[in-house]
C-alpha cells in the first residue's frame, strides 16, 4: 500500500490547496489511520492496493497530511492543483468533501476550512459588484443599509406583496427581498410580483429622493427557468436577482453567475438550508466554507448571521464570515479553525445580518458589525405598532442614533415611530 501520506516535514506548495479537518475515528481506530484513509478517499486511492496506480502517478498526485492534532482532533491537508478541474466548485466538492463522509472509519467529520491558492482562485469569477459596487449601486457610502423582507412569507398576493413593499421603501429601507420560500405560487406569480413591486420601488424612489432596490427571488427548478427569470428582471429594469444558494446548488450558482453579467444583475444569496450541514460542530461543512465558496463563485451579497438575533452563530464564528466577507487577505486562526486566505484581487462581498432583529439592536449591530453591512429586518418592520412604514422609519432613526453616538431613548425623545419600537421590543 502506498498511504504514506502523513508527512509533518512537507510545507504546502503556492499551488496546493489546503484543507483543515476534524477526524473522530470509530471506536478501535486510530487517530492517524482515520487521517490517512480520509486523505487517500479524498483523492487518488482505493479501499485496496491497485494495480493502476504507479508509483510515478502517486508521487505526483498523493495528498500530504502535514499537521495533526490528536488532541484537537483536527489535521491539515494539502492537495496538488493537478487534482481539480479549474473553475469548478462542483468537482472541488466531489474531492474534498465528498465520500469520505460516507466512510465507517470514522463517526462525525466536519470540513472546516479550505485555502485556495492564487493559481485556483483566478479561474473564478468573484463578485461582479461585490461591497463597493453595491455601494454605489444603492448611492449609500456612509452607512449599512437597512432591508427588509416582506411578511408574511407567502400567502400575499402580488398587489398586497408590492404595497408592503413600497410601505418599506417609503419608511425607509433601501432593500426589500422576497423570503426564500416565495417563488412561483398560485396566489403570487413571479412576473406579476416583479413588476408591480418594481414600478412602487420607482415610485418610493421618486418619493424620497433615495435608490430603492427589490430583491425578487429567481429559484426554480431548472437553471433555464431561473436564467428565464433574470431576465424578467432585467427587462423590467431591476438591479438584483436573489437565490437560495443551498437548495439550487453549486452549479446553478456558476450558471447564474455567468448569465448575471450579460443581465446587469447584483446576485443576493439566501442561506436557507445551510444549517442542514453547518451547524453541527463535529460533522459536516463549515458555513466558513460556504462563505468562500460564495465569493469564489461570484455572489454579491450573503446572509452570514447577527450575533444578537434569532439564528444560530456565536460572535466569533459570524465575525469569522464577516471576515471572509470583506477582507482581501485573511489572516490565520488556528483557534477559530481559519486558514489563511488572499483573495488575489477577488471583490468583496456585501455582509447581510438577518433573522430575528429589531430597531433597538441596531445600536449593537453597528458595534459589531460597523458600516460595512446590510441589517435586515422582517418581523421587526412589520410588527411595528403604527405598521410597515413606521418600523422602517424606526430602523432609519435607531441607525441615526447609533451613527450619532447617540442612545435611542434620547433620540426617541423626538421621534415618535422609534420611541414607540422602543416601548414593544427594548427588554425594561
Amino acid at each position: 500500500m502506498r498511504r504514506d501520506y502523513i508527512d509533518m516535514d512537507y510545507s504546502p506548495k503556492d499551488t496546493d490547496l489546503v484543507c483543515e479537518f476534524h477526524i473522530e475515528p470509530s471506536a478501535g481506530v486510530n487517530f492517524e489511520e482515520a487521517a490517512t484513509h480520509m486523505a487517500g478517499e479524498s483523492s487518488i486511492d482505493s479501499w485496496t492496493e491497485i494495480a493502476t496506480l504507479s508509483p510515478e502517478l502517486a508521487a505526483r498526485l498523493k495528498p500530504h497530511v502535514f499537521y495533526v492534532d490528536e488532541d484537537a482532533q483536527t489535521v491539515r491537508v494539502a492537495y496538488s492543483e493537478e487534482l481539480f478541474e479549474l473553475g469548478s466548485v462542483p468537482q472541488v466538492l466531489s474531492a474534498v468533501a465528498g465520500n469520505i463522509f460516507s466512510m465507517k472509519i470514522v463517526d462525525n467529520l466536519r470540513l472546516q476550512d479550505i485555502a485556495f491558492p492564487k493559481s485556483m482562485l483566478s479561474e473564478f469569477k468573484g463578485p461582479g459588484f461585490g461591497l463597493p459596487g453595491i455601494k454605489e449601486l444603492t448611492g449609500v457610502q456612509d452607512r449599512p443599509l437597512i432591508g427588509t423582507i416582506v411578511k408574511p412569507k407567502v400567502g400575499l398576493t402580488s398587489e398586497k406583496h408590492a404595497e408592503v413593499a413600497y410601505n418599506s421603501f417609503a419608511g425607509g429601507c433601501d432593500l426589500v427581498k422576497d423570503d426564500e420560500n416565495l417563488t412561483d405560487q398560485k396566489f403570487n406569480r413571479f412576473e406579476k410580483r416583479a413588476e408591480l413591486t418594481l414600478k412602487l420601488a420607482e415610485k418610493a424612489e421618486s418619493e424620497t429622493g433615495e435608490r430603492k432596490m427589490y430583491l425578487c427571488n429567481i429559484t426554480a427548478p431548472t437553471c433555464k427557468e431561473m436564467i428565464r427569470r433574470m431576465n424578467i428582471l432585467k427587462d423590467l429594469g431591476a438591479s438584483y436577482a436573489m437565490i437560495d444558494i443551498v437548495p439550487v446548488g453549486w452549479t446553478a450558482l456558476q450558471t447564474l453567475r455567468e448569465e448575471a453579467d450579460d443581465a446587469g444583475l447584483a446576485l443576493h444569496a439566501h442561506r436557507c438550508m445551510h444549517s442542514a450541514y453547518t451547524r453541527n460542530p463535529h460533522h459536516g461543512i463549515s458555513m466558513l466554507v460556504v462563505a468562500k465558496l460564495c465569493r469564489l463563485v461570484g455572489l454579491d451579497q450573503l446572509h452570514i448571521g447577527t450575533v444578537v438575533g434569532k439564528m444560530h452563530g456565536e460572535k466569533h464564528e459570524v465575525l469569522s464570515l464577516r471576515d471572509e466577507c470583506v477582507l482581501d487577505n485573511v489572516p490565520a486562526d488556528e483557534s477559530q479553525h481559519v486558514l489563511a486566505q488572499d483573495w488575489g484581487g477577488l471583490k468583496p462581498m456585501f455582509p447581510v445580518a438577518s433573522g430575528g432583529l429589531a430597531p433597538t439592536m441596531i445600536p449593537d449591530l453597528y458595534t459589531i458589525f460597523g458600516r460595512d453591512v446590510i441589517m435586515q429586518f422582517g418581523g421587526g418592520i412589520h410588527a411595528h405598532p403604527m405598521g410597515t412604514a413606521a418600523g422602517a422609519t424606526a430602523c432609519r432613526q435607531a441607525l441615526e442614533a447609533a451613527l450619532e453616538g447617540v442612545s435611542l431613548q434620547e433620540y426617541a425623545k423626538n421621534h415618535r415611530e422609534l420611541e414607540l419600537a422602543i416601548d414593544k421590543w427594548l427588554k425594561k
